[in-house]
């Protein structure tokens, strides 16, 4: 087991790894990232992180040098040279070393700098427990959620209220009090048998991870509606969960410090996970894992 980084191109352990300190991403956030992992040793959904990450980059005006054999390429090498049973894989683009510590891209001569972290797999959340916080998510017109940049101040700041709150993750809100997402997962709501989650429009990150699973839900005839929802909705709802390429479904057992029912997860959400994990271990193993392998 390894915590190893890749350098631009040089793979080695994470401790060791450097970047100078004009680098854009270190100095202002300027960069984005994917986090995908592995299931039964193949990297699941990576197509869908990699056309992200380049939607991305178009939206940070950041001119990709990498195509994405060459990207699944680093990425192999590096989760080879770990030997992981299975891994947490971390891909960052930095705008590269700036000519002096000024944001005005005139001084951002690149090329970009590319960093993939792998590390064994943590094991998820069993549950959460959510706190609905003050702090708003970014507005669309500041830097849109929707892409997946280095700058995550506002969560960390986030998670930490929560955190001072005895919760264990945060559900941030828009300036109109409509429920968006939490740290780093997106959420979903049960109410009379219907599944809502809020609609990408109301500033939300695209997750793979959430797309996957309105799909897979509606497959297997579950009612499920991209709506607004309010802080009270969450509050009232029979069962509430959270999605995300590490939690897959994690149950939320508290909101604000209240249980939801009994405090315990929920039948739906319980039975939810394990149907899930289970589509994405075939899919990772007869999809994802051969078109792995094709690029390479």
């Amino acid at each position: 087991m390894a915590n190893l980084c890749n350098l631009d191109g040089e793979i080695v352990p994470e401790a060791a790894a450097r970047i100078p300190v004009l680098d854009r991403g270190f100095l202002f956030g300027d960069s984005i990232y994917e986090v995908v992992r592995t299931r039964g040793g193949a990297v699941f959904g990576w197509r869908e992180h990699l056309q992200r990450l380049r939607a991305s980059a178009d939206g940070l005006g950041l001119r990709l040098d990498l195509d994405d054999a060459a990207i699944v390429r680093r990425i192999d090498a590096t989760l080879r040279a770990a030997g992981n049973a299975e891994s947490y894989v971390r891909l960052i683009v930095t705008r590269g070393t700036g000519s002096a510590p000024s944001i005005d891209l005139g001084a951002a001569p690149g090329p970009l700098r590319w960093i993939v972290l792998v590390r064994e797999l943590p094991p998820g959340p069993m549950t959460a427990r959510l706190q609905i916080i003050g702090r708003l998510r970014n507005d669309r017109r500041a830097l849109d959620p929707a892409i997946k940049s280095g700058n995550y101040l506002n969560n960390v700041l986030g998670l930490a209220e929560a955190k001072a709150a005895g919760a264990t993750d945060c559900l941030f809100l828009d300036a109109q009090g409509h429920a968006t997402e939490a740290s780093t997962s997106n959420v979903f709501l049960l109410r009379s048998g219907r599944l809502l989650t809020p609609p990408l429009g109301v500033g939300i990150l695209a997750g793979v991870t959430r797309a996957l699973l309105i799909d897979f839900c509606r497959a297997r005839g579950d009612t499920v509606l991209e709506a607004d929802v309010t802080a009270d909705a969450v509050r009232t709802a029979d069962e509430v969960f959270l999605s995300s390429t590490l939690r897959d479904v994690t149950p939320v057992t508290h909101v604000d410090g209240m249980p939801v029912r009994d405090g315990r997860p929920g039948p739906f959400a319980e039975r939810l996970r394990a149907e899930f994990a289970a589509a994405c271990d075939r899919r990772a193993r007869d999809q994802d894992g051969p078109a792995w392998r094709s690029v390479l």
